[in-house]
């Protein structure tokens, strides 16, 4: 039995919606990928900077950083949640729908991979394949399952902020790949980045688990596609996850203004902390974002600028490699080394106005009724496509509703 993906027109708004907004927060969060030639400070940011970077280092810090990838792992968890509430809708035996997930983030993270080796070291695609097969495997075990695993993978999720917070104590100016004098080099660094990552990713990234997991248990209760039957939960998790995710965040970034040098408080294990609580609640931020999401798409989502939010949301894979792709025709030392020249603000500006022209972009390839480019090759050699005979029985069922 085939179980196709869900046509573009029947996709959820809501989800949508918090993707192509969180493919903003992650293209500002990984600019500390690019620059480089200053040391370090909390978050990765730069020590020595303008008050107009500073500015943006704050906002980017309160809204972006540990904020923008939970939001979008959740949103990949709902997904999978989505493919396996289909599953069992069709019937389908809980072993083939493994195999086929299997195979689908086979290909997603060998997408991952070229990505990580040609473009960006920063790639997450690999991650989310190899913990994405995970979270598949647990959701065919049930919703306990997969919220044990969710309060498991709290504490090494945890240790990502940790590590945020106390960077700069072993020095570091930024990533070896930002400052390679040539593409080869950068492509040399970036295949052992990538080799390595792959190999460990069962291990180091196995904190993307606990937002996936959340993700997949709020996909099997359909909480994000049915807001108006679940207004009043998701108006308690939009209020307060959203101001969890915003008081979480302030006190590393209080370090990160009045302390840049760590000249104060350098100790380790208090500026760990404050990265745990800085990473965790950026957690509490995503889930509260994506309800109100959810309750945004449903009140004003036929607006044109929701409508081409949720159009870059459909077409996330191929919006986030078009993300690393600009970048790396401007950053590097061999192409017009900006990440040398620009602090945090200029960077961040043309990582602004990349979404943006990604966002237009989507809109308008929406209205053609197709896929993005990259969304198609992971259906096609995934296996997912809707068949010929189901599109054209879903399109003249759609032309009838008319």
């Amino acid at each position: 039995m085939s179980v196709g993906s869900v046509p573009l027109a029947q996709r959820a708004a809501g989800p949508d919606l918090a993707r192509g907004a969180a493919l903003l927060g992650i293209a500002l969060a990984n600019t500390v990928g690019w620059l480089h030639g200053d040391r370090w400070t909390v978050l990765l940011k730069q020590t020595h900077a303008s008050a107009g970077d500073r500015a943006v280092d704050v906002l980017v810090a309160l809204l972006a950083d540990n904020r923008g990838f939970p939001l979008f792992a959740l949103l990949f968890g709902y997904g999978i949640g989505i493919m396996h509430r289909r599953s069992l809708a069709a019937g389908e035996r809980p072993g083939r729908f493994a195999l086929r997930m299997l195979r689908r983030f086979t290909v997603l993270g060998a997408i991952g991979m070229l990505h990580a080796i040609l473009l960006f070291s920063g790639d997450i695609l690999v991650s989310y394949a190899v913990i994405g097969t995970a979270c598949a495997l647990l959701a065919t075990r049930g919703r306990l399952a997969l919220l044990l695993a969710a309060m498991v993978c709290l504490a090494p999720l945890g240790l990502w902020g940790w590590v945020d917070a106390t960077i700069a104590l072993g020095g570091g100016d930024g990533y070896p790949t930002a400052a390679a004098g040539s593409w080869g080099e950068g492509v040399t660094l970036r295949a052992h980045e990538a080799l390595r990552s792959l190999a460990f990713a069962p291990v180091e990234q196995i904190g993307l688990l606990a937002p996936m997991a959340l993700g997949a248990v709020a996909a099997s209760l359909r909480l994000l596609e049915l807001p108006r039957e679940n207004a009043d939960q998701l108006r308690t998790l939009a209020r307060w996850g959203v101001l969890v995710g915003l008081a979480g965040a302030v006190p590393l970034t209080a370090v990160l203004v009045l302390d840049p040098r760590q000249e104060v408080l350098g100790d380790e294990v208090v500026l760990g902390v404050l990265g745990v609580l800085h990473q965790v609640s950026g957690l509490a931020g995503a889930v509260g974002a994506a309800a109100l999401c959810a309750l945004v798409a449903d009140r004003w989502g036929r607006s044109r600028a929701l409508t081409a939010l949720t159009a870059l949301g459909a077409t996330a894979l191929s919006a986030y490699v078009a993300q690393s792709l600009a970048a790396s025709l401007l950053f590097p030392p061999y192409m017009l080394d900006l990440g040398a020249r620009l602090g945090s603000a200029g960077a961040s500006a043309i990582m602004a106005l990349t979404w943006l022209v990604t966002l237009l972009a989507a809109a308008a390839w929406h209205r053609t009724g197709r896929r993005g480019p990259l969304e198609a090759v992971l259906r096609r050699l995934a296996g997912s496509a809707t068949p010929a005979g189901a599109r054209r029985s879903a399109d003249a069922s759609s032309v009838g509703a008319r």
